[in-house]
């Protein structure tokens, strides 16, 4: 098989692993996104051939930043990652000033992680997602007064959240993932293996100071799947009776389990099956 469409196809696979719904979307006619579609499946099957691989369109597609209806456009030239992939924001709700700033930092963005020819359509999501949460954030602060005080807001919300990452082996981040939920005070569970699940449940400020910590870390791939908020009344000084994941755990900390099976009956017991079938994109029969 074409080294260059091997990679291609090994990307594309974790991608479509990693956004669930419609946050991955094919950009192309029917019988396009079919052999695409095809392509994909047969490759994690192992049964792609390099003349299966002469035989299909560029892919082209794009993926959600979950800000202001906002998307990633991909296009992957044939050579890629020899080559410099074609990535361009689109969004109906900015002006043309700031859809030319956010693409210029896409194309430097890309021409930086690019360098050594190294497959790299996560990693600038991933900026491309910190940029816009960072460029969107300026501009509701300094136009709204009311926002000011949004952090405290935030810090009096309950979140619960799975994360979902290509593989969870290394006994240092499973020494990591429960001493920082003790740390912070957060409840929940997670699985090594492949995939690697991480549930916790805390203050929402909390929360997403254990995500920035966790992705500060080597993966291959993270990514948080699903994310619930529920707020809080300043009068509430014991909220662990609100915490879901807790089931009768007296102090916070993650648990480690061992089966997806197990995980899927504490959500159940949890009366969380909902958001961890949707997040795992299983269909309940």
């Amino acid at each position: 098989m074409d080294s260059s469409r091997q990679l291609q196809c090994e990307e594309l696979s974790l991608l479509i692993a990693m956004f669930v719904d419609n946050e991955f979307q094919w950009i192309g006619d029917e019988n396009q996104i079919e052999s695409w579609k095809s392509i994909i499946d047969n490759f994690n099957l192992n049964q792609t051939t390099i003349r299966n691989l002469e035989e299909i369109p560029q892919f082209r597609f794009r993926l959600s930043l979950d800000i202001n209806n906002s998307w990633l456009n991909v296009f992957l030239p044939l050579r890629y990652p020899k080559v410099q992939p074609e990535c361009y924001f689109s969004s109906d709700n900015v002006n043309k000033q700031t859809w030319t700033e956010i693409n210029f930092e896409i194309e430097m963005k890309v021409k930086e992680l690019n360098a050594n020819d190294e497959c790299c359509i996560f990693e600038l999501y991933q900026h491309t997602k910190s940029y816009l949460t960072e460029k969107f954030s300026q501009y509701t602060l300094s136009d709204y007064d009311d926002n000011k005080n949004e952090k405290e807001k935030a810090s009096l919300q309950l979140s619960r959240i799975l994360i979902w990452t290509h593989h969870l082996l290394s006994l240092e981040k499973r020494k990591n993932i429960c001493q920082w939920a003790e740390e912070l005070g957060l409840w929940g569970f997670s699985k090594p293996g492949y995939p690697g699940i991480i549930i916790v449940e805390g203050l929402n400020d909390r929360v997403h100071e254990y995500i920035s910590r966790l992705k500060s870390l080597r993966w291959q791939a993270i990514t948080v799947r699903s994310e619930q908020t529920e707020p809080l009344d300043l009068k509430e000084q014991h909220y662990g009776e609100r915490v879901k994941l807790r089931l009768g755990r007296s102090n916070p900390g993650v648990t480690e389990l061992e089966t997806m099976s197990e995980i899927s009956s504490k959500m159940k017991k949890a009366d969380l099956e909902e958001m961890f079938m949707s997040a795992m994109k299983i269909n309940k029969k």
